[in-house]
């Protein structure tokens, strides 16, 4: 009887020294019950002429977590944009640029702005990806991302 009770307190003592390590998971983990929505998907036009013979455009885009838990941080993917290119490394009018985008907490938006040549748009291959990497726990995909084929908004 004694060894079980010496055997019972070394497993608590065991399980107390590790549950503080697994238990500290921080803010940035993504959750089952996220949904990144794009909800904004626009082309406008800048009438502004910047003397580099280029016939620039914004692309604005707003991303909401429709879900009833933080996404997490994730990869963000915008095609056809001006930017350092992810492939390349260098500075392009038609770049793939990816960036980090941080946790959206439950109803959080968050808007950007690029800019996009008007060759782009009359190509029509901008678009924009939202958790490229499958980094949240997304229960929808199917409006993370939007183009000029598939506008989500």
């Amino acid at each position: 009887m004694r060894a079980m009770r010496v055997l019972t307190a070394a497993v608590v003592a065991a399980g107390a020294i590790v549950a503080p390590m697994t238990i500290g998971v921080g803010t940035a983990q993504a959750a089952p019950g996220a949904d990144i929505d794009l909800i904004e998907c626009t082309i406008i036009a800048d009438d502004t002429d910047w003397g580099d013979g280029v016939d620039w455009s914004f692309f604005r885009y707003t991303m909401k977590n429709e879900g009833s838990a933080p996404t997490g941080d994730f990869t963000f993917l915008v095609n056809g944009v001006n930017g350092k290119d992810r492939f390349t490394g260098q500075i392009e009018n038609d770049a793939s640029v990816e960036t980090r985008q941080k946790s959206l907490a439950p109803g959080q938006t968050r808007s950007g702005t690029f800019n996009i040549t008007g060759e782009t748009v009359e190509r029509r291959t901008w678009g924009v990806f939202a958790d490229v990497q499958k980094e949240t726990q997304e229960t929808q995909v199917n409006d993370s991302f939007c183009s000029y084929f598939v506008n989500n908004t």
